[in-house]
């Protein structure tokens, strides 16, 4: 008898060991009041994209700031690609890891649709952030749409970008205002016109942007998702593209390999151009130095193509309580105006205007958009719509077969 109790108890304690030993998901609060209640003292880890410094600096010197002393939660901040990002959480969960280390993520895109389809995602849980329900247009079409994906409450929009043109006006007295212009322009500048080779997430919106002009998004946006039926729908304009290489930098022979490099080498004089994906990136270009003062945005006549980047919150998210708390400062008035700010990031904010009283709607237009950018309400006017995520890929690789190798 004795030896039967003794055997039970060595069992038992390998149970709770092993119990002990493998930590269990956590569970989210229902509400953000008790979010608010909970998350208090803990540390929220954000991972995201580290290459830009105005960037950083909003999270690091802005967010993490407001957010301790409004909420007594430390933000941590790890710089790490989205690929990366997918790559660890998609180990986890295959390793059944439901207590991992990163608490919220930036995504969107093709990104998004990864790991949503692949299970990486908690949520929904839009819903359970104040802000959220207070703030944001529910009705808008980056609220429920990213990249043509259903978001459905699996994340929540962060800032708006939009792919814009910079040139110098004492170089380029007239900015090309569609396609046929940007090749004629290039035609009598010849060497002075490039961009950033796909899969460059600028070069790549570029080059749909191009699309747009010679094919129109419909004719794109309803095609199916198969590579035979894209590259039979954007044909002609991989045959601009061809037609424009020939004016290009180096011949088009090699492209600079991400958008970095055509600004400086738009900064050195050796292009008559370049671009981004952040609406504002003249006006901190120009203040800190690094661009003319002369330097200006424009866009396609017809409109550039825009999108809306997103937090998350991974599956495993060790302090869910405190990433609805963070999503939900992110998402704030005092925080989304201070994004705006040029001297800061300069990205456009996802605020609804209908939504805000008269003195937040003065706060947010009351802020400094720098020299050289244009009005963010034109922005928004000429803005296009993105394609659906699975087709990025194809016309990146399309892209290289018929204009890079061709």
């Amino acid at each position: 008898m004795k030896k039967i109790i003794i055997f039970l108890a060595v069992v038992l304690s390998v149970v709770l060991f092993t119990a002990c030993a493998r930590p269990t998901a956590t569970v989210a609060p229902n509400n953000f009041a008790d979010a608010l209640r909970t998350a208090r003292g803990k540390t929220v880890t954000f991972y995201g994209w580290g290459g830009s410094t105005a960037v950083n600096s909003w999270f690091d010197n802005v967010v993490a700031p407001a957010l301790q002393a409004e909420h007594g939660i430390t933000l941590r901040r790890v710089p790490m690609n989205i690929d990366e990002i997918l790559n660890k959480l998609t180990t986890e969960k295959q390793a059944n890891k439901m207590r991992g280390d990163i608490d919220v993520i930036w995504i969107n895109g093709e990104n998004f649709y990864t790991a949503k389809t692949q299970g990486l995602l908690y949520g929904p849980f839009a819903s359970r952030v104040d802000n959220f329900t207070r703030l944001i247009d529910p009705e808008a079409p980056d609220t429920n749409f990213d990249f043509g994906v259903p978001i459905e409450g699996m994340s929540v929009p962060l800032g708006r970008a939009q792919l814009v043109f910079v040139s110098d006006t004492a170089r380029l007295p007239v900015f090309p205002a569609s396609a046929q212009a940007l090749l004629a322009a290039a035609r009598a500048n010849p060497g002075q016109f490039t961009y950033a080779a796909p899969p460059d997430f600028t070069g790549s919106a570029f080059v749909r942007n191009i699309i747009y002009e010679i094919v129109g998004f419909d004719a794109i946006n309803n095609a199916p998702a198969e590579k035979e039926a894209i590259y039979n729908v954007i044909r002609p304009a991989l045959d601009f593209l061809n037609e424009l290489e020939k004016y290009l930098w180096e011949g088009g022979r090699t492209y600079p390999a991400d958008t970095p490099t055509l600004s400086r080498m738009f900064a050195e004089g050796q292009l008559l151009w370049t671009m981004s994906y952040t609406p504002l990136y003249a006006a901190r270009k120009i203040a800190n130095n690094e661009f003319p003062p002369t330097s200006q945005t424009f866009l396609f006549e017809r409109g550039n193509i825009g999108n809306t980047h997103y937090v998350a919150i991974p599956f495993n998210a060790p302090a869910k309580d405190a990433a609805l708390v963070l999503i939900h400062q992110l998402i704030s008035v005092a925080m989304q105006a201070e994004k705006l700010d040029v001297n800061n990031w300069g990205d456009l904010p996802v605020l609804d205007l209908a939504r805000l009283t008269a003195e937040e709607r003065t706060k947010l237009q009351g802020v400094d958009s720098g020299r050289g950018v244009l009005p963010v309400d034109e922005l928004l006017r000429r803005r296009l719509p993105e394609v659906h995520a699975r087709k990025i890929a194809i016309i990146e690789e399309l892209w290289q077969e018929h204009v890079l190798r061709r």
